[in-house]
């Protein structure tokens, strides 16, 4: 039997998955984009935005922090909740909430008004970023590994093009548009995106109807917030804030609780903790949480010493990091060839091996006299290596789990990105303060990237404990690389993989 336009009803269905693919793929990857734009490209526009609104700092503040801890708090509940009651009406909905806050962003009359907008946009973003790889993922379901690989490897390079580009594209709409601008350019990509995967994707298997578990979500929501919150403040503003300490006090309280009704709950949690019996679940997590840490944790210092130090302007600076999420973008798309010529498990090693290379190179070559040529190479080394295992780490989570919780796998993995990240900075923080704080007379200012005021062998004095104190947190950053790489080999097993290890790393 054919259809009216003689095409046979298994080609139609087969043609309307293959287009369903390309769809999801297109869509989450440019998604993926967005939301990560929108984590910092906010940056470059602080100055207009206090300027227009006369804001306290604590407002600007927020205007990006607000942004952050939403969106950190959220990704686990989004995963869940889109493996319940749908991974496409979670991806639209989380879209549709991403585009309107942006609107009002863009329309917001204060800086009030702006923060507010802000903290609904990145809950918006979890629904989102915390969905897109499940929706690969079950977009490619029965398809050879590789090709969910390579789909994940443009998801990945989406993100990681984004957050190079981000002071670059954010300084150019400030410049010519006005800050404004920065948000009204979400809204075809929202309404684009919504429409796409309304209209041409194709319905994914859900978890079940069980009861919602409620009181999991409040405790995740919580847990995440105040752990993500507490690093945050302290490292930016002081360990010794009541607020910074109120908000990691709780931790222990909120994490007994949070494990307690999980494991009662057992299948029906928003969090199944069998799911960490998964030697390979447990290294994707690990791995997502130690690439930010040993990425984005030691970024902001860097970028201190690019501009204390070595004196480039915020234009020169954004070239330069250019050279690390230029290899992810050139070899992310490329995991799922990589992954037919060495196990994966290998690759998640070598990579994490070059970027611990490449950060040791980075910290040997660094020197107050010298400039940033000396540490490129070992930049463009941590640039392959996150190329090399960025497919793979978003792809190992939810290979490992049946289909209808890839929601729940990747929206575990991907809240320790943000998490890695704040936790990277609030250590290496702590690092250079110290070697800074035990040779220079402010030490706050000058741990701080600030050496105005500072000439002859004062200046140079702190110059050099900077730069040991950069040094530092760039070894201790190679040896948690150096450790992740070696971890990998152990965790990541071909037999972990759901349905037998046909489609899963090997």
């Amino acid at each position: 039997m054919e259809t009216t336009s003689g095409t046979p009803p298994e080609t139609a269905r087969e043609a309307a998955r293959r287009r369903s693919r390309r769809t999801t793929v297109a869509v989450t990857s440019l998604s993926a984009a967005v939301m990560t734009l929108d984590a910092t490209v906010v940056n470059v526009a602080l100055a207009e935005i206090g300027g227009e609104f006369a804001a306290p700092l604590a407002h600007l503040q927020w205007v990006v922090n607000g942004y952050t801890l939403a969106f950190a708090a959220l990704l686990l509940t989004a995963g869940s909740l889109s493996d319940r009651f749908g991974r496409r009406g979670a991806f639209a909905a989380g879209m549709a909430v991403f585009t309107l806050a942006s609107l009002a962003c863009a329309l917001a009359p204060g800086s009030g008004w702006l923060v507010a907008a802000r903290i609904v946009q990145g809950a918006g973003a979890a629904f989102v970023f915390g969905t897109g790889p499940a929706l690969i993922a079950g977009a490619h379901a029965g398809l050879p590994a590789s090709a969910r690989r390579a789909a994940m490897g443009v998801f990945a390079a989406g993100g990681a093009a984004a957050a190079a580009l981000g002071p670059l594209v954010g300084g150019a709409l400030v410049e010519f548009a006005g800050w404004r601008s920065l948000f009204l350019v979400n809204l075809p990509v929202g309404a684009l995106a919504i429409v796409c995967v309304l209209l041409w994707t194709l319905p994914q298997p859900r978890a079940g109807t069980g009861r919602t578990d409620a009181a999991g979500a409040v405790l995740a929501v919580g847990l995440l917030f105040a752990l993500n919150y507490g690093l945050l403040t302290g490292s930016g503003q002081g360990w010794g804030r009541p607020d910074a300490v109120a908000a990691l006090a709780s931790l222990p309280v909120l994490l007994t609780a949070f494990l307690l009704v999980e494991r009662a709950r057992g299948r029906e949690a928003m969090l199944d903790l069998s799911l960490f019996r998964i030697p390979t679940f447990v290294g994707a997590v690990g791995l997502s949480f130690a690439a930010r840490v040993t990425g984005f944790g030691m970024f902001p210092f860097l970028i201190l010493w690019l501009t204390g130090v070595v004196g480039l302007g915020p234009l020169q600076v954004g070239l330069v990091l250019l050279l690390v999420p230029a290899g992810i973008v050139l070899l992310a798309p490329l995991g799922g060839v990589a992954a037919r010529l060495l196990p994966v498990r290998a690759l998640m090693a070598l990579g994490m091996a070059l970027i611990g290379t490449g950060l040791a190179w980075a910290a040997l070559a660094l020197d107050p006299g010298q400039g940033w040529g000396a540490v490129a190479p070992g930049l463009v080394l941590v640039g392959v290596g996150a190329g090399v295992i960025t497919p793979h780490m978003m792809d190992l989570a939810v290979s490992v789990v049946p289909p209808e919780r890839a929601g729940m796998a990747s929206g575990t993995a991907n809240t320790f990105f943000p998490l890695g990240t704040a936790v990277g900075v609030a250590v290496f923080g702590a690092l250079v303060s110290a070697v800074v704080g035990a040779r220079v007379d402010e030490p706050g200012r000058v741990a701080a990237g600030d050496f105005g005021g500072l000439s002859g062998a004062a200046a140079a004095a702190a110059r050099e404990a900077y730069v040991d104190g950069l040094a530092l947190v760039l070894l201790a950053a190679s040896a948690t690389a150096f450790a992740c790489a070696l971890s990998s080999l152990w965790l990541i097993r071909a037999r972990d993989a759901h349905g037998g290890g046909a489609a899963g790393p090997r």
